[in-house]
């Protein structure tokens, strides 16, 4: 039995309508159901290796070029911000943290170092081919300077085209920790400017 909400009567169950006063009978509130949250979906695994290939080779190519390879830095930062980019694709971008930009594009200088090391010796070959010939003018020239020998082996032994294991080490070497470093101010610094426009077009949306 249900009692009248308005005069008080028992009414049966199944009825709509107080038999007494004709108050409409309100049905019992049903409880709410409760929604099962699953466990969340997790991260898909990111993959480095492609956009940091792609960013090394836009920054090894640019940088070691003889005309182009003047702004060397502007080059590895862009390429570092190219693997930001290019990740972004694969996850969206708040759930790129820094640590993630930070390793692309580390991992962008040190494809740009190989890719740069190999381009900067042949074009070390190259040049050194053209400048056999006068061999003689610049040994003549630096002993005209007054050249110390170090200084003075170091630049003929430049012009001589003759690559060395030693020579190898150390200009991939140099590459590495030049590349590596400015490609991952790159790349953390593109994830910020990224990060700035999403909020910026949140703020537009709102």
């Amino acid at each position: 039995m249900t009692p009248c909400r308005h005069c008080g009567a028992e009414l049966p169950d199944d009825a709509k309508f107080c038999l007494q006063c004709g108050t409409p009978v309100q049905p019992p509130a049903e409880a709410p159901v409760e929604v099962q949250q699953g466990p969340p979906t997790p991260l898909s695994e990111l993959d480095f290796i492609q956009p940091a290939l792609t960013g090394g080779m836009f920054l090894g190519v640019l940088s070691s070029l003889p005309i182009i390879g003047a702004g060397c830095c502007l080059w590895v930062l862009a390429g570092g911000g190219i693997a930001v980019v290019l990740l972004t694709r694969q996850r969206r971008l708040s759930a790129l943290t820094y640590g993630d930009a930070s390793f692309v594009g580390a991992l962008s200088g040190l494809f740009g170092a190989v890719v740069g090391t190999v381009l900067q010796l042949a074009t070390h070959v190259i040049t050194a081919r053209f400048f056999g010939s006068q061999q003689q003018q610049i040994e003549n020239l630096l002993n005209q300077l007054g050249a110390e020998p170090p200084m003075r082996d170091w630049v003929l032994q430049a012009f001589s085209g003759q690559i060395t294991t030693a020579t190898v080490l150390f200009t991939f070497f140099s590459n590495l920790i030049a590349f590596s470093l400015f490609a991952m101010i790159g790349a953390i610094l593109a994830k910020a400017m990224l990060n700035r426009r999403e909020a910026t077009r949140g703020t537009k949306g709102t």
